[in-house]
Formats: structure tokens, C-alpha cells, sequence
């Protein structure tokens, strides 16, 4: 596992651990799949979250 600062990364898939992590033998998991050696879809909600942020930062504000 990559760590900088408080920012880590999953042993399984590499993605950018945002929320509470799996942690089992000293290493660190995104999620109980990653931790199975399974495949996961946390890069994909990971990458829709931010979408959303950004279409919520980027809208337009209405002043009433």
C-alpha cells in the first residue's frame, strides 16, 4: 500500500481510499471484494462522486 500523508491507497485495485478501509494482515482494501482478491467497482463509484461534484460546482447560481 502507497501512503502520503493521510491519503492511501487499496493494496487491491490501487484506487484512492476516500472512506473507512478493510484492513486484514497489515494490509489496506478499498472494500471486502478487494480484500478477496475479487474484483470491485469502488474506482467507478470513486469516479462518478467526483463527476458530481463537479457538475455541482460548475451550475449555475440563481440569486432570487
Amino acid at each position: 500500500m502507497a501512503r502520503v500523508g493521510d491519503t492511501c491507497w487499496c493494496d487491491g485495485c490501487g484506487v484512492e481510499i476516500t472512506w473507512g478501509p478493510v484492513v486484514a494482515n497489515h494490509r489496506i482494501y478499498c472494500c471486502i471484494e478487494c480484500q478477496q482478491g475479487r474484483p470491485c467497482s469502488c474506482g467507478e463509484r470513486q469516479e462518478l462522486e467526483e463527476d458530481r461534484r463537479r457538475s455541482a460546482d460548475s451550475a449555475p447560481v440563481v440569486y432570487e
